[in-house]
C-alpha cells in the first residue's frame, strides 16, 4: 500500500504534530488486508517542514554561540576549552516541546518536504514484541530490506520502521513525532500495539542525531541504538542515555573518524564509560571507509539479539500495555579492552566479565553477556562474526 498524505501550511501544522500531526488516510487506501498470513509493508509519504529537523534545531533553538571553532570533537583532550565551546560541541540538549514550539512561532517552519516511512511486519506475528527503528540515511535503506535482518525480525517477532527524508532522517523534533506515525501505522494495519513496542534504533552517518539523541530523552522505551560511522562524534556524547546499551561502529580509514584525529573521536564512548557508567561499547572496523559492508551487519544483528534478550521481558505481551524493559546492572556484564588507534588493523581484544577484568574497568567497553562479548571480540580480531 503506497499513499500520499494531505498538506498542511503555516504554524498550525506544527502545532498540531505535538497531538494529531497528519490527517487520516483515505479510507478505500487501507482496506482489510491479510496482517497474519503473510508479510506486510506500508508506506506513506507525508509533506513536513524543515523545523523538525536537527539542523533546524541546533541553528534556531538550541544555538551555538560559537564564533571559530579549534577543530577540538569531544572532551576527552580538550584541555581549558571556553565555556561556548563546551556548548557547541556536546549535544546534550535540553529542548522542550514548548521552547520548540515558541522557537517555529517566532522563526516560522521553514520549507516542507518529502518525508518517506515505511512499515514492515513479518508473517504471523499476531502482535510484535518490538520495531526496529532506523533512519535511512546512509545504510539504513540497507540495513531495512537486508534479509538477514528479516530473519531475525520473523524469529523475534519484531517490526521494522524506515523514514527517509531532510526533515526527520538526521534526528527531529518533538520526540512526539515517532509515536504519531507509528500510532497511525498500528491503527490502519490492525497492529495497535505499535505506538508502545520497545524500540532499537540506528542511525548511520549524521543518522546518529535520530539513533543517540533520542533514546537521551525516551530511554525507558528503546532497548538499544547503534551509532554507525558517526558523522560527527559529539552527536554521541549523551548522558542521558547512559542506561541504554549503544554500539558505536567506526571504520578505521572513515576521513570522518580521523577529524581532528582518531585518538580524539574514539574517546568518546570511554568517556562516557568512565563519566556516567554508559552500557555502551564501541567497535572499528579495519580497513574500511564511511560505509558499512557485508561483514558489519552481523555484528549489528548479534547486538540487536542479545540486548532483545537481556531487555524485553519474554513474558511482554503488548496487547495488554507498554513493556517495562529490565534495567541492566553494569557489573553484571562483560568488558572489553578498547581497540589501539596506534596499533590499528585487526586487534585481539582481552574481555572478561566485569569482576574479572583485568584493565580499567571504568574506561572498558561494556559488552552485554558473554555470548556478545565473544562475536565483539571475534570482530575486532577477524573483522567477521560467524553465522
Amino acid at each position: 500500500m503506497r499513499i500520499r498524505r494531505k498538506r498542511f501550511s503555516g504554524v498550525a501544522a506544527v502545532r498540531q504534530s505535538l497531538a494529531s500531526l497528519l490527517c487520516a488516510a483515505t479510507p478505500a487506501l487501507w482496506s482489510p488486508v491479510a496482517l497474519v498470513a503473510a508479510e506486510l509493508e506500508l508506506c506513506e509519504t507525508n509533506q513536513l517542514p524543515e523545523c523538525h529537523s536537527i539542523g533546524w534545531v541546533k541553528a534556531n533553538v538550541q544555538g551555538t554561540g560559537q564564533s571559530g571553532w579549534d577543530g577540538v570533537l569531544d572532551e576527552a583532550r580538550w584541555g581549558r576549552p571556553s565555556p561556548q565551546q563546551l556548548v557547541s560541541r556536546n549535544w546534550d540538549w535540553k529542548v522542550s516541546d514548548e521552547r520548540w514550539c515558541q522557537a517555529v512561532r517566532e522563526k516560522g517552519e521553514g520549507k516542507r518536504e518529502d518525508a518517506v516511512f515505511h512499515l514492515w511486519l513479518p508473517d504471523g506475528a499476531e502482535a510484535v514484541k518490538g520495531l526496529v527503528v532506523m533512519s535511512g540515511h546512509g545504510s539504513g535503506e540497507t540495513l531495512y530490506r537486508h534479509p538477514r535482518l528479516r530473519a531475525l525480525a520473523r524469529e523475534l517477532r519484531l517490526g521494522l520502521f524506515k523514514f527517509v527524508g531532510n526533515p526527520v532522517q538526521r534526528g527531529f523534533w518533538p520526540r512526539g513525532l515517532l509515536d504519531e506515525r507509528l500510532r497511525a501505522f498500528g491503527e490502519r494495519c490492525g497492529h495497535p500495539e505499535l505506538a508502545r513496542a520497545p524500540l532499537f534504533l540506528y542511525g548511520h552517518s549524521n543518522g546518529t542525531g535520530f539513533s543517540a539523541l533520542f533514546p537521551a530523552a525516551e530511554g525507558t522505551r528503546v532497548w538499544a541504538w547503534v551509532s554507525m560511522r558517526p558523522g560527527i562524534t559529539f552527536q554521541v556524547y549523551q548522558p542521558g542515555a547512559a542506561h541504554v546499551p549503544g554500539l558505536v561502529i567506526f571504520g578505521e580509514d572513515d576521513p570522518f573518524l580521523a577529524r581532528p584525529t582518531k585518538e580524539e573521536n574514539l574517546a568518546v564512548v570511554p568517556l562516557m564509560r568512565k563519566r556516567h557508567q554508559a552500557v555502551w561499547c564501541f567497535a572499528v572496523e579495519p580497513k574500511t571507509g564511511h560505509g558499512p559492508g557485508e561483514k558489519t551487519w552481523p555484528l549489528v544483528l548479534s547486538f540487536l539479539r542479545h540486548t532483545f534478550a537481556a531487555r524485553v521481558p519474554a513474558e511482554a505481551d503488548l496487547r495488554n500495555g507498554p513493556a517495562a524493559l529490565t534495567a541492566l546492572a553494569v557489573e553484571k556484564g562483560c568488558l572489553g579492552q578498547n581497540w589501539d588507534a596506534s596499533k590499528g588493523g585487526y586487534q585481539t581484544l582481552a574481555v572478561a566479565p566485569y569482576a574479572a577484568f583485568a584493565g580499567d574497568q571504568s574506561s572498558a567497553s561494556w559488552l552485554v553477556n558473554a555470548a556478545f562479548a565473544a562475536d565483539w571480540q571475534q570482530f575486532q580480531r577477524e573483522g567477521f562474526v560467524k553465522q
